[in-house]
């Protein structure tokens, strides 16, 4: 039996059985839209992350007898120089400490890493069993090495 409000059915009040039926569809559908996109903002955060151990720096004198020609991008404001592999970055939101959104580049193996950020120059010497992920943090360079990745693995 349907519930009485003031005499009259519920169900009879302007909104049929159908309009509840959209209305708990729409919602789930807009719960379901929401966990992915939070889902895929932790899986986008762990795969930029600056977690592993720092990069072994390197002098400028030794960066500069370096074999090979550097490959230089600028990104951000930053020129990265790296001598072997392949390079992507992203702008990332900021962390708390970050001091805001931040640029930061993935590198699957580059041997020399150079970075530039405002007037600093930072050299790095990853070594060729680890690709590396370099982030501009106030102002500062960060390199950490990171496992090397297969460009058919999933984010």
């Amino acid at each position: 039996m349907a519930r009485q409000r003031g005499g009259r059915n519920i169900l009879d009040s302007g909104m049929s059985l159908g309009g509840w039926v959209v209305i708990a569809a729409s919602v789930g559908i807009c719960a379901a839209v929401y966990l992915a996109q939070k889902n895929a903002s932790a899986d986008e955060a762990a795969f930029w992350s600056l977690r592993g151990p720092p990069c072994p720096p390197l002098d400028q004198t030794r960066y500069q007898r370096a074999w090979g020609t550097a490959q230089v991008t600028r990104y951000e404001g930053a020129s990265f120089e790296y001598r072997v592999g392949h390079m992507m970055c992203t702008r990332r939101p900021g962390e708390p400490g970050s001091g805001g959104p931040y640029p930061v580049c993935q590198f699957t193996g580059p041997v020399f890493l150079g970075v530039e950020t405002g007037g600093r120059r930072s050299y790095f010497a990853p070594p060729s069993r680890y690709a590396a992920r370099v982030a501009i943090l106030n102002g500062q360079a960060r390199c950490v090495l990171i496992p090397r990745f297969k460009m058919n693995a999933r984010r």
